[in-house]
């Protein structure tokens, strides 16, 4: 996924977390009994409410029932499944608002939406196409910010004054806000923070998005010391992007940018494509080194989906992007023959 930042370009592995796409499993589990909400008095309602809120917004699904989406490996099946599960799911937040389980995952589900199937789908259209893909990202800009707030609401139930310390853009209530947060919260951080600076890539002159994007970072390096192995690593892979593409007077840093990427490296193992794509797009294309370029997505494409069922789906959706990368080498590359 590449993502531009002035004349940078961002690739975050949101389409990793997709592993987290039991999500979609347990609305399948609850959509009959979500419509029995509407239909029982107001004390079986609210009871009701709660029991299908613990159960979508995190369950104890079996590996072998989630293979069902997350082993999947044609993609538009689940594209064309993912707005129901959206709409469920925000359907259910509204009748249960405060509950934070519920709407982390709702948010997750946006943020996830708009990048592996509106923002991917457009970055790969054609150049005679530029109205439908700016049409496109406008949409995937949308979404992001969408599941922002819900993440960011979230918190700020879980934290009185988080939400508008770490919009305020102070440094110091935005690491008062940060050092509030625990190992558990990880998982709403990513989210929230891949949500906004998959907005503010998308749109870099956003007045909002410019003047608090350094606040997702901030957030960011926290959640990876609290947990830098979240999700083999995806932590530092998004902040790899960051550092490399970002200008230096946003917080732009190859050093730290190198030191993340490594570490996303060496926590994935290798197994997925995200660091490669990321290695390819935001260090490779920006000293216009061809080779590492090539070599980094040829060994994305390598992967083997099958090796990792639980991540079929993410691992087809990134070597799709992967494929499109290495057949317009050219585009991102300088001959001077």
């Amino acid at each position: 996924m590449i993502l531009k930042i002035g004349a940078g370009c961002i690739s975050f592995r949101f389409l990793l977390l997709l592993n987290d796409m039991r999500s979609l499993f347990r609305v399948c589990c609850a959509v009959f009994s979500s419509a029995a909400l509407f239909f029982s008095c107001s004390l079986t309602k609210n009871i009701a409410v709660n029991s299908v809120s613990d159960m979508l917004a995190g369950g104890g699904d079996s590996d072998t029932a989630l293979l069902a989406l997350t082993g999947e490996t044609d993609v538009r099946l689940v594209a064309d499944f993912f707005p129901t599960a959206l709409k469920l799911y925000e359907v259910l937040h509204f009748q249960n608002p405060r509950h934070v389980g519920l709407a982390v995952t709702t948010g997750s589900l946006y943020v996830m939406y708009a990048n592996a199937f509106v923002q991917a789908e457009a970055e790969m259209l054609p150049i005679d196409r530029f109205g439908e893909q700016t049409e496109q990202f406008g949409r995937a800009k949308l979404f992001y910010l969408r599941g922002r707030e819900y993440v960011l609401n979230a918190l700020d139930t879980a934290y009185a004054g988080f939400a508008a310390a770490v919009r305020s853009s102070d440094a110091d209530r935005v690491a008062s806000a940060a050092a509030r947060l625990k190992k558990s919260d990880v998982n709403a951080v990513y989210w929230l923070c891949a949500g906004w600076l998959g907005a503010f890539a998308l749109d870099p002159l956003d007045p909002e998005l410019l003047a608090s994007s350094g606040s997702a970072v901030v957030l960011l390096e926290r959640a990876a010391e609290l947990d830098g192995s979240y999700n083999g690593g995806a932590l530092w892979d998004v902040l790899a992007a960051y550092y490399a593409a970002a200008p230096a007077g946003f917080g732009g840093d190859p050093e730290r940018a190198a030191f993340c990427q490594q570490e996303s490296m060496r926590l994935s193992g290798g197994k997925v494509p995200g660091p490669y794509i990321t290695y390819a797009v935001s260090f490779c294309v920006p000293a216009q080194d061809k080779a590492g370029f090539v070599d980094a997505l040829r060994a994305a494409l390598r992967i083997d989906p099958d090796e990792q069922p639980s991540s079929r789906l993410a691992t087809v959706i990134a070597q799709k992007k992967a494929a499109w990368l290495l057949d317009h080498t050219d585009d991102y590359f300088i001959d001077w023959n």
